[in-house]
């Protein structure tokens, strides 16, 4: 630093003293100071123009102890080479890196990548990394800084890349023997057999409105089109309709905290849920008592059997957190004119408050199914009177086993 704002005054300072003392070699000296540090000095100015970095995860959605590939690349569009250059990449303390000899730890809980390179005149360099997936959540790779300057180290060049890279770690899942449930009625025995219920996805055709037909059956375009009430018709449907009800809250009261063990068990006995519903081509839906990242509404995803249904109930499980939005009794209460008829009411939780049994007391007496799966080892018979409750307390959330995708 010193160098980098005092080599003019340096260089002059020697070819006065040669010139004083009728030294050519000094003054020699003085102007290959001034030529030297002005090259420097130039090169580091341009050493890091028309250099793009680039952050490359070909896969960034991943189940945990899967592999995540990470690789950096730095390309130099210009003919001034760089002798050296120095990448400083952040990422999530929850992504394990293999190469600890390149990681150190940063600010925040944060890790660094540090990756020392050089790079010719319009060449590329590559360099990958493997990181293995840990807990689940959203995690962030990025931003980077770029150093270099020039061949003799005297003058550097700083410039930073902002940009993030997302990378969701899924919730572990269980096969349904693990969680110890009834291959055959995991969630409850059916309350009328093995009805068939119209499926509201499904729309087969109009006709006209006839009295008692609900509101929600009317399709307002077609009635608006041809001056009279219509009604859809909806394909009748065997399949099983699932709503799986995450309480998050682990402690009564409230603000007593958060059991982290219970809040990970419930989630990855909802991800289970929900992989077997996927496997099963049911309708599932999901809703949570957390709220989701920089918002203030709690998690809800519509029921439905398309492909892409488990994978959006596993990225909304993975960003739940521990802050509880409204208790489960509201969000019950509030959601229940939108479950469809016939549907299964999964409601994974590790406590049963008054309001909770109440309300799922409620929701059986108008003949909704309703079935508890505990992750406390409670089963609450004093609350809950016939409703079927499934202890699930003996699953171990520490294990470390990878999901398998659909």
């Amino acid at each position: 630093m010193i160098l980098r704002n005092a080599w003019p005054l340096l260089a002059l300072s020697t070819i006065a003293i040669g010139a004083v003392a009728g030294s050519i070699p000094i003054i020699a000296l003085g102007v290959l100071i001034g030529a030297v540090c002005y090259g420097a000095t130039l090169w580091a100015r341009f050493s890091l123009r028309r250099v793009t970095y680039e952050r490359i995860i070909p896969e960034d959605h991943v189940f945990p102890g899967e592999r995540i590939e990470l690789r950096l690349r730095l390309t130099n569009q210009k003919p001034l080479p760089l002798t050296w250059a120095e990448v400083y990449e952040r990422f999530s303390a929850g992504l394990i890196v293999d190469d600890e000899g390149s990681r150190t730890p940063g600010a925040e809980g944060a890790s660094v990548l540090e990756w020392r390179t050089s790079l010719g005149s319009h060449q590329r360099v590559t360099r990958a990394y493997e990181m293995h997936a840990g807990d689940r959540g959203v995690y962030t790779i990025g931003g980077a800084r770029l150093r270099s300057g020039d061949p003799l180290g005297l003058f550097e060049s700083e410039s930073s890349e902002e940009r993030h890279r997302r990378v969701v770690i899924y919730p572990r899942t269980a096969p349904l023997g693990d969680l110890a449930l009834s291959p055959r009625h995991p969630y409850g025995e059916d309350a009328g057999g093995s009805r068939i219920y119209e499926d509201p996805s499904r729309i087969l055709g109009l006709r006209d409105y006839m009295p008692g037909d609900s509101l929600r059956r009317i399709d307002w375009n077609a009635t608006a089109r041809l001056g009279r009430l219509q009604s859809r018709i909806y394909d009748p449907s065997s399949s099983r309709h699932l709503l799986i009800c995450l309480n998050t809250q682990t402690t009564t009261p409230l603000w007593a905290g958060v059991v982290t063990e219970l809040l990970e068990r419930s989630i990855t006995v909802a991800a289970s849920v929900a992989r077997d519903a996927y496997d099963k081509r049911h309708s599932v839906g999901l809703i949570a008592t957390s709220s989701l990242p920089d918002a203030d509404r709690a998690v809800r995803v519509a029921p439905g059997r398309r492909p892409e249904q488990f994978i959006r109930i596993l990225e909304a499980l993975a960003v739940i957190t521990p802050f509880v939005l409204e208790p489960l009794a509201a969000m019950l209460d509030r959601e229940e004119h939108r479950v469809v008829a016939g549907t299964t009411l999964v409601v994974v939780t590790a406590i049963m408050t008054e309001e909770l049994a109440a309300t799922l007391l409620r929701l059986r007496r108008r003949r909704h199914a309703v079935v508890v799966l505990s992750t406390s080892g409670d089963t609450w018979p004093d609350r809950l009177d016939d409703i079927e409750v499934r202890d699930l307390s003996a699953i171990d959330v520490a294990r470390r086993a990878a999901g398998a995708a659909p």
